[in-house]
């Protein structure tokens, strides 16, 4: 069979050009950066966000400064300052730990990006100086309280130092808390040389965080200590690094980004909620592990941020962190078991309308079915087209009468028209002159002319057939 390629290629086009809007709808769920990254499969991230995203929430990355310009944090990072009273903002990071931590907490993900915790978010970055290689107290206290007068409703600190955090870190983070924000910080590393847990994680009210590695066994590479208050992943975790790359973190610093993302999707979520009650949530939805209730590896368990955004949690009037009592018990039945709690998303919408996914879908959606309906009326037109050239081609008619035959258009014959040899004449059109029947040709048996009839001028009856009687006189 043969097919006519020409015909097909403007339905080829349309359909090509509708597969491929449908296709950049498709979400790149077999992205290779988004494979590694394990521990967002581990705590249902994708889950979580169908519920919150942390928009509306300003996150403070207190730390080596901010990479804006990487791709996958583009649009998420505010001006920020620099706690050592030098011009400009954070947004720089020649370090790059700073722009890992925001990843972490805020990546919005491109085709072949990583994804953030909190993908909603923007980062107030606070940048920090080395004093004499060190990050000194007094620099740490001067940009917990930029974060907070920033507008910072969450502040990660993922950078520390050995011992009791000092009276002037101690009055920053008061401060903090004072204006209901959120604090979390890493617990620290033993390959810095830790044994217990660093300031300012230890400092009171503080959420100190230590690490956990796939499958949530307790990491070895963090440190423990009775301040410890929850934990998460902190072994391989991989995210954006400055000058727009891509790398692999080990640390603390990874897990306390991670529960500053969920502190923000709780504020996104429950804007209303107090940050005592926010860090209330946290504790009592982690999932117990180690030594039944609090203990110097987990706390009070490892964070699970679905159920920390769906289970119903008693409120608190104080930060639990802050009550001796809170922190050396069971936080209650809501963790208990650690069971999953199933919960219907509709009802734990984010809020604030659609998110930018739904918005995309529908826009998507709209431009195949324009695109779809655009590419039919192209075809029909040129399908139209293409069948009248080819039959003028056929016949080799000039297109000027084909398309007065569209229109029913037909001009009579010319005056001198004559049938071809066996044709009769078209009907009321008399013979030409000199016609006659074709040769042997004979009326049929029993014809005979009418009466009035009179033979054209030369025409003699046929062979055998006798002209018609004269009309009789009356």
């Amino acid at each position: 069979m043969r097919v006519n390629v020409g015909s097909l290629r403007p339905v080829t086009a349309c359909l090509l050009a509708g597969l491929l809007v449908v296709g950049a709808a498709q979400p790149a769920a077999a992205a290779p950066r988004r494979a590694e990254q394990w521990y967002l499969d581990e705590l249902r991230i994708d889950q979580a966000h169908k519920i919150s995203t942390g928009r509306g929430v300003v996150v403070a990355v207190i730390d080596t400064g901010v990479e804006a310009g990487h791709p996958d944090l583009r649009g998420q990072v505010l001006a920020g300052g620099r706690s050592y009273g030098a011009s400009g903002d954070g947004r720089a990071d020649e370090d790059g730990h700073g722009t890992h931590m925001a990843g972490i907490i805020a990546a919005k993900g491109s085709s072949d990006g990583v994804t953030g915790i909190a993908p909603g978010v923007k980062i107030l970055p606070i940048k920090l100086r080395k004093e004499d290689g060190v990050y000194k107290s007094a620099g740490m206290a001067r940009g917990i309280r930029m974060a907070v007068d920033g507008g910072a409703k969450v502040i990660n600190i993922s950078i520390g130092g050995a011992g009791l955090a000092n009276p002037v870190e101690e009055s920053a983070i008061k401060y903090a808390l004072d204006h209901d924000v959120v604090v979390v910080a890493s617990a620290g590393n033993t390959a810095s040389g830790r044994t217990a847990v660093g300031s300012p994680a230890n400092a009171p009210g503080v959420i100190a965080v230590t690490g956990t590695t796939r499958g949530g066994a307790f990491w070895s590479g963090s440190v423990q200590g009775p301040e410890a208050v929850v934990a998460a992943p902190g072994d391989g975790i991989y995210n954006v690094a400055n000058e727009g790359g891509y790398g692999w973190g080990d640390g603390t610093s990874d897990s306390s980004a991670i529960v500053s993302g969920l502190a923000a999707l709780i504020r996104s979520k429950y804007p209303d909620l107090s940050a005592p009650n926010v860090i209330n949530r946290i504790i009592r939805t982690a999932r117990d592990a180690g030594v039944s209730g609090r203990d110097p590896q987990y706390g009070f368990g490892v964070i699970d941020p679905t159920k920390a955004l769906t289970a119903n949690v008693p409120p608190v009037t104080a930060n639990p962190l802050l009550d001796p009592a809170a922190a050396a018990t069971d936080p209650g039945p809501a963790r208990a078991g650690g069971a999953d709690e199933e919960f219907d998303v509709t009802q734990h919408g984010d809020r604030g309308g659609p998110t930018d996914q739904q918005v995309m879908v529908v826009g998507i959606g709209i431009a195949v079915v324009l695109v779809l309906l655009l590419g039919l009326v192209v075809f029909l037109i040129w399908n139209r087209r293409r069948y009248r050239r080819e039959a003028a081609r056929a016949a080799d008619i000039p297109d000027e009468v084909l398309d007065r035959a569209a229109q029913g258009a037909y001009s009579p014959p010319d005056a001198g028209y004559a049938p071809p040899p066996g044709y009769p004449p078209p009907p009321g059109q008399a013979p030409p002159a000199g016609y006659a029947p074709p040769s042997g040709y004979a009326p049929p048996s029993g014809y005979a002319p009418p009466s009035d009839y009179t033979p054209p001028s030369g025409y003699g009856p046929p062979p055998g057939g006798a002209p018609p009687a004269p009309p009789r006189e009356r």
